[in-house]
């Protein structure tokens, strides 16, 4: 019984245009205000329209051909009714909700249809088979009006639904776009409110980072910058409150992606909680690693002798710039050492340049392990070395440093097991506080390391002017 009332519900609320219009015709019946036609066969031609309108019967049959008979059924009702093509406003409800469910293409077999009908009605008032309660040219006047009323309305419904449905075709090409470049793009989007608290992640985080989206809804993106980064992260997300959304932040940044690793990424950030369809702040991120690599394998090799890898003589001399400028700021001595390596032309002359070269490399790894960390080892050029001690108390101190390097240097001037005689001269010279710039501290050390040759190999000698003008001497 309930599948029973169920059904008869479902019934009722699909066809609810031809019950509502039998019960009229019932109103109308009990007045005398309808035509000769017994009852039974308007309940009938009604009951089949509701059917028609039932969602399985318009699969079976199709859209078209569903239209197409509830047309006829609407049409017969009028005919029968005795008012004709008077009460034609059904065919207009028909053709917008076919329009409605099938397109625009639709209009025209409809309107085609819906005038065939009329016609047809019309036929059979003038054969005398049906009753009118107008007379016959009364009722084809009224009949070409309503065709004509028809069509006109068929038209330009289906220019509106055309309309409506190219503008729905271009969003959702739009979003399909934006789709398919949100899941399928190389950037990560993430949305976030004014406490950095992520509401949504585009779906690339899993190809880009390595979590479901959803692993990273809820949290706050600063906890996964790496902890050098966490003062540049909190800089740009106070950039951006205090900013719009017509302005871009951005930043570069290491982010820790699902399997620990870090990755540097580019961040571009827009304050966009002002704004009444988004109101979160919105940023795009890309992983920018391995051009931060090709950027810093250049920076290094501008910035670093090729052969050696120790610092290069520009960024030696910058270094030296930094060291003058701390131990002016703390007051402390800086020092300059230059090495020049005795006896290394007829090595290469002997054995080869690359034998030479791997001396070299040799020395530079030498130099480099007689030095500090806040020390600086640099190669000047051919078989000259340059090293700045940040911070020393005075000459002899230097000149111990000096003589640990050419200890080192003789005492592992060897290739492939091949001992080699090489010597060392160096020049040290001192600036004190505010006593020397940078050029002038090199050119003192070199005119220091020419008085060493000249005393004979493995030899130091300090730039003795510099260290007479001291404040404190």
């Amino acid at each position: 019984m309930q599948t029973f009332v169920a059904r008869a519900t479902q019934f009722a609320r699909n066809g609810m245009e031809p019950i509502l219009a039998l019960v009229a015709i019932v109103i109308l019946h009990g007045f005398g205000l309808v035509g000769g036609a017994p009852l039974w066969a308007f309940v009938l031609l009604q009951l089949g329209w509701a059917a028609l309108q039932q969602p399985w019967v318009r699969q079976r049959s199709g859209e078209d051909r569903s239209i197409g008979l509830q047309l006829v059924v609407a049409t017969c009702t009028m005919y029968l009714l005795g008012w004709g093509a008077l009460l034609a406003v059904a065919h207009v409800y028909l053709l917008t909700v076919h329009l409605r469910r099938t397109g625009a293409q639709a209009w025209k077999p409809a309107a085609t249809a819906s005038v065939l009908s009329l016609v047809a009605g019309q036929v059979a008032v003038s054969a005398g088979l049906v009753h009118s309660n107008l007379d016959v040219t009364q009722s084809n006047a009224l009949a070409l009006l309503v065709a004509i009323a028809a069509v006109a309305t068929a038209r330009t419904l289906g220019q509106f639904v055309a309309q409506r449905e190219r503008a729905e075709a271009g969003a959702q090409l739009s979003e399909d776009r934006f789709r398919a470049l949100v899941r399928d793009g190389s950037e990560v989007i993430t949305m976030s409110d004014a406490e950095g608290n992520v509401s949504w992640v585009s779906p690339a985080a899993a190809v880009v980072m390595g979590y479901k989206p959803e692993e990273l809804r809820g949290r706050v993106m600063n906890g996964l910058f790496h902890p050098e980064d966490e003062v540049a992260s909190m800089e740009l997300f106070t950039r951006l409150l205090a900013s719009d959304s017509t302005v871009e932040h951005s930043a570069e940044l290491r982010v820790r992606h699902a399997n620990g690793s870090w990755h540097w990424h580019e961040i571009i950030s827009r304050n966009m909680l002002a704004h009444p369809a988004v109101h979160a702040i919105v940023s795009h991120q890309r992983d920018i690693t391995e051009r931060r690599a090709v950027q810093d394998r250049i920076a290094y090799a501008a910035s670093h002798d090729s052969l050696t890898g120790l610092a290069n003589g520009p960024t030696l001399k910058r270094d030296l710039e930094r060291a003058l400028a701390q131990g002016t700021r703390y007051q402390h001595p800086v020092a300059m050492l230059f090495c020049d390596l005795d006896g290394f032309k007829s090595v290469n002359d002997t054995y080869g340049h690359d034998v030479g070269d791997r001396l070299l490399q040799t020395i530079s790894t030498v130099i480099k392990n007689m030095t500090r960390d806040t020390d600086s080892a640099g190669r000047l050029g051919g078989d000259e070395f340059g090293v700045v001690l940040t911070r020393v108390r005075n000459s002899e101190e230097a000149l111990s440093v000096a003589q640990r390097v050419i200890d080192a240097i003789t005492g592992n001037a060897s290739v492939a097991g091949l001992k080699l005689e090489i010597g060392c001269s160096v020049g040290v010279a001192l600036a004190y506080p505010g006593g020397s710039d940078a050029k002038t501290l090199m050119r003192h050390a070199d005119a220091a390391m020419y008085r060493s040759k000249r005393r004979g190999r493995n030899n130091s000698t300090v730039y003795v002017e510099e260290e007479v003008s001291a404040p404190w001497s």
